[in-house]
């Protein structure tokens, strides 16, 4: 997946050097910021299509490639919402460097993030999976998208904090790109609804972890049983997933590691 993530920004570098020599620092710049996270999203991504695959009677075998131009394309996502989230916050720094903006400034900041989002969708649109499964996959980006802008909203004005929870992070964190991965692997609704349940509990979980080590809990002892509830609940919905044994403890191994991490 990084060495795909590489190539599309590489390719973004061409392009843009190519209108103007004066585009490359700024290009350079989003290409750097792009670097150095953990890749989960990513990486959920290609989870969710080896699940989808699974499920469905379809052979993608000539589109195994092109999933990780879409777990790609994800981190793309992914990279473009921190620079508009750093701005919002002040922060300074991400994934041990000034943040994007305070590198650029606001303006161009904001303007690469735009076509961070832009060109993720072309990513997309131009892989080489069938038309329906490529359709159904922008939608629910689209979709992961409206919901992830509309939790920072509901942020910023300091609304339900449960609802924001599931907006800005269960949503855009792990259901969403688990079912962008299942869509594209040939999944049918009902996979796509367990792992949209999975995700969200899950996705909770996460960011109540991420709440505890940021030091923004009241409890942490609290914190921990919320925490565990959560991802007990992700955990009953696994056997609903999948009948694979491999991937049964594959699944119950990444709930372990959103809980048990420490960063």
């Amino acid at each position: 997946m990084e060495k795909e993530l590489n190539r599309l920004l590489n390719e973004l570098k061409g392009y843009a050097g190519k209108i103007s020599p004066n585009l490359l620092p700024l290009i350079n710049k989003f290409i750097e910021s792009c670097k150095g996270g953990k890749g989960l999203r990513g990486k959920l991504v290609v989870l969710g299509y080896e699940i989808g695959k699974q499920s469905s009677a379809i052979s993608y075998q000539s589109s195994d490639k092109d999933i990780l131009k879409i777990a790609a394309a994800y981190e793309i996502m992914h990279s473009a919402i921190l620079a508009h989230d750093d701005i919002i916050d002040q922060s300074p720094t991400r994934r041990g460097q000034p943040s994007l903006y305070k590198s650029v400034g606001i303006e161009q900041a904001i303007t690469l993030a735009d076509l961070g989002f832009f060109l993720a969708i072309k990513i997309i649109s131009e892989s080489n999976f069938p038309e329906k499964e490529k359709n159904n996959a922008l939608k629910l980006f689209s979709q992961t998208m409206v919901e992830t802008a509309i939790g920072q909203m509901l942020d910023i004005q300091k609304g339900d904090s449960a609802t924001v929870m599931e907006l800005k992070t269960a949503k855009y964190t792990v259901a969403g790109p688990l079912q962008l991965g299942a869509v594209l692997g040939g999944a049918k609704r009902n996979l796509l609804d367990q792992l949209d349940k999975f995700g969200e509990n899950l996705g909770v979980a996460f960011q109540i972890r991420d709440d505890m080590l940021d030091g923004e809990v009241r409890s942490l002892d609290q914190s921990r049983v919320e925490m565990l509830k959560y991802a007990g609940l992700a955990k009953k919905i696994i056997t609903k997933i999948t009948n694979d044994p491999k991937m049964i403890k594959l699944l119950e191994e990444l709930v372990d590691y959103m809980v048990e991490r420490k960063k």
